[in-house]
């Protein structure tokens, strides 16, 4: 049957069952209703119905870029946040603020939504053992994607929370009160790597349905190999900090690197600016989550990047949301920065990525406006789908939940350049960087440069690619920068009169890599949970 809790026992999102496949359906754009009055026990007999079943896993991925935006990039570098507005989760999240984080939506939003992504992957699990496919590869092939979604989600859960419950079956009301939580390395050992191996093992390069359908939404062995590279490389780091999983992250990423072919990579900064408009959804990245122009089905990221009414040039859309955002100082100098001969930006990601007001002072120089900063790599605006050629969609954005466009997951510019990491300051390294500086217009890196040099340059050139996607923070954390990186940022951008930003930096403490448990799940069973150091 379908249960439904209160917000009180939101754990027990691990129970909700049948109602994730009222999801919308993934590629199809349908509303996924199981027969209204079915149960789970009568629902999951046939193909078609676990066919239907998958849409719903890939549905309950929708809210999931939010958090990678609001927790992977609010409190990272990339993003300023000002303290100018009633205090929320935005800033609570951005100066490391302990007690506002315990009780906030955003975090327990967060761990809420990625467990019905873990929960209704483990029903779809339980009833695959129950019926028997006409095709048992694509069976095989169901399951496999089922256990990377599965994986996807608990590689979340342990680098935003650390030790988390890690359910691999479904629970029953009284089992899901007794599951306590397990370590982080258990988490990896016994659930996420052991999944995606199954996934690089079982799916095929091209992901079809029971029919022999090709369904280019759904993930394929290419980005499952990207993302068992990308959990090795993570374990590599900090606080894992297991040395031997680099040379296994490496083997996955060449495996990538060499099926990729040049099929996944933008061959110019103006294809690669066009690709952040919806038409191109699922053609570069390795893998999308997928959103449409539909009430309530559209990009999350949109309204929490650009934070403002941006004008009637931009969009007639209100995308106020409360909390003012902006780019941080640093970043915005980078992609401010023109090439004196031609007058274009010398990064020219930096149309594609950002809006930046310049003002020209007395003296010639270029600097940026302390107003309107804010990310446009999420935001199909008016004048950005007509520099490129596309049709306005304005009037059918009724609101702000309307955005079409895509977020990418995984992309092979991530891949390249955490193998640019794990090769080192080698030739082989640095064609890779350069691959990616050079269509964006930036110079080879030098040849001359330390080892020291060198990783500095990769964690910026993956700043600079994949900003605004949710990648900074975990990077700051598996290279352990994460506090001498936002304390600096805090101290050297605060602008106040009376230092209120450089205080946040005492905030900034080690334990404070992960996020606190939620309040309301500490407080379920006492003794269940343990909080997190610095909470």
């Amino acid at each position: 049957m379908i249960i439904y809790m209160t917000n009180k026992y939101i754990r027990t999102a691990l129970l909700l069952l049948s109602s994730y496949f009222l999801l919308l359906s993934c590629e199809e754009h349908l509303s996924v209703d199981p027969a209204g009055a079915q149960t789970t026990d009568t629902f999951y007999e046939t193909e078609a119905q676990m066919d239907q079943a998958l849409n719903g896993l890939y549905g309950t991925l929708k809210p999931l870029p939010r958090y990678l935006v609001m927790m992977g990039e609010f409190r990272s570098d990339n993003i300023w946040v000002t303290v100018d507005v009633k205090q929320n989760d935005a800033v609570d999240i951005a100066t490391f603020n302990p007690d506002g984080m315990l009780t906030a939506s955003t975090i327990s939003g967060c761990w809420a939504d990625y467990f019905k992504t873990v929960a209704a992957c483990n029903v779809f699990l339980d009833k695959m053992q129950e019926i028997e496919f006409e095709d048992a590869d694509i069976q095989t092939q169901y399951i496999a994607q089922a256990r990377f979604l599965r994986a996807i989600a608990f590689f979340d859960l342990v680098r935003f929370f650390g030790r988390v419950p890690a359910p691999t079956n479904t629970l029953t009301m009284d089992e899901s009160f007794q599951l306590g939580q397990s370590e982080d390395i258990e988490v990896y050992n016994d659930v996420i790597l052991p999944d995606l191996l199954y996934a690089v093992e079982h799916l095929p390069e091209v992901s079809l349905d029971y029919q022999g359908k090709e369904r280019g939404e759904r993930v394929k062995l290419i980005a499952a190999k990207g993302m068992l590279g990308k959990v090795y490389l993570t374990m590599a780091g900090f606080p894992i900090n297991d040395s031997s999983k680099r040379e296994l992250a490496k083997e996955q990423f060449e495996d990538v690197l060499q099926m990729a072919a040049g099929d996944h990579f933008a061959p110019t900064i103006d294809d690669w600016n066009r690709s952040w408009c919806h038409e191109n959804d699922n053609r570069y990245a390795l893998f999308e989550v997928q959103y449409i122009m539909a009430d309530g089905m559209g990009n999350p990221i949109t309204p929490i990047s650009v934070q403002q009414n941006p004008g009637a040039e931009w969009c007639n859309t209100s995308l106020v949301v409360g909390t003012h955002v902006y780019i941080e100082k640093g970043l915005q100098m980078h992609f401010i920065e023109r090439d004196e001969a031609t007058g274009e930006y010398k990064d020219r990601r930096a149309e594609g990525t950002v809006n930046l007001e310049e003002v020209i002072t007395e003296d010639g120089e270029v600097i940026t406006s302390t107003g309107n900063t804010f990310y446009v790599k999420f935001f199909e605006h008016r004048k950005k789908r007509a520099r490129y050629g596309y049709s306005d969609i304005d009037s059918r954005l009724i609101d702000r939940t309307y955005w079409p466009q895509n977020y990418p997951w995984l992309r092979l510019e991530d891949v390249m350049l955490m193998q640019a990491e794990c090769l080192g300051n080698t030739p082989k390294g640095k064609e890779l960087v350069n691959k990616i500086r050079l269509r964006a217009g930036l110079p080879e890196l030098s040849e001359e440069m330390t080892d020291e040099e060198y990783i500095t340059a990769v964690l910026d050139e993956r700043r600079y690619e994949l900003a605004e996607e949710g990648q900074r923070w975990f990077d700051l954390v598996r290279h352990n920068i994460y506090v001498e990186t936002l304390q600096r940022m805090f101290r050297e951008d605060d602008t106040s009169t009376n230092g209120t930003y450089s205080r946040f930096a005492s905030r900034v403490t080690p334990e404070r890599y992960l996020f606190p448990i939620p309040q309301s799940q500490i407080q379920v069973r006492e003794g269940l949970y343990q909080q997190n150091a610095g909470y």
